[in-house]
């Protein structure tokens, strides 16, 4: 019986350790960066602290933001010029209208889904906020990779603007047996945007005390 409870133990901990990485590829075999991969039914707590969409050189940044449901995000404007931020999505309809600076109440996500952002004074701003419904979400590196609480016979479903059936498009896989593994998407060419891979995301604009300029 000690034996059967050792291993049964055993088993327990290499199913609950069990990963897989994933390399994330276009049509071209290109590595797709920032493609959303999210695993349904693997839980996670929606963060306590606010997530940040900075507006720099008149870019969302990060273009992709990827939150939990019930989680704040923040939307500090670094420009120079004052920004419109709104979105239509369903998920979260809202607006900020023009201002610069830090000092803007954070708002809540609370439902899950896709969140397109645009500027009113900007028409080429374009952004998005992925929602996850508190279960596990990541985006791909810029070699494509990404690493999954996930084993052998589980899925996976990948969210990227790029899709050619559209924006809103999400898409399922089967995980297979190799550790390290690929999928191929049908994606439309890459986006031209800005870099900005030296901004620092983790700034905790709650310490900022700038007013709303006019």
């Amino acid at each position: 019986m000690r034996y059967l409870l050792v291993s049964l133990c055993c088993l327990w901990l290499q199913a609950a350790s069990a990963e897989v990485t994933m390399q994330i590829l276009d049509q071209d075999q290109q590595p797709v960066t920032d493609a959303v991969v999210f695993v349904t039914g693997e839980a996670v707590s929606s963060p306590t602290d606010s997530a940040v969409m900075d507006q720099v050189d008149e870019s969302f940044v990060p273009r992709i933001l990827v939150v939990q449901k019930g989680q704040f995000v923040r939307f500090p404007n670094s420009d120079d010029i004052r920004h419109h931020v709104y979105s239509f999505s369903e998920p979260k309809s809202f607006e900020i209208k023009l201002y610069k600076g830090s000092d803007i109440a954070p708002i809540q996500f609370d439902k899950p889904g896709l969140v397109i952002l645009g500027c009113n004074i900007h028409d080429d701003m374009i952004g998005y906020i992925f929602v996850a419904d508190n279960e596990y979400a990541v985006k791909t590196n810029d070699k494509g990779w990404v690493t999954l609480p996930v084993e052998a016979g589980d899925s996976v479903s990948i969210w990227n603007e790029r899709f050619v059936e559209g924006v809103d498009t999400i898409k399922r896989f089967e995980v297979g047996s190799d550790a390290r593994q690929a999928v191929t998407l049908n994606l439309y060419p890459p986006i031209e945007v800005s870099d900005h891979s030296d901004h620092d995301y983790d700034y905790d604009w709650r310490n900022e005390v700038d007013g709303v300029s006019g």
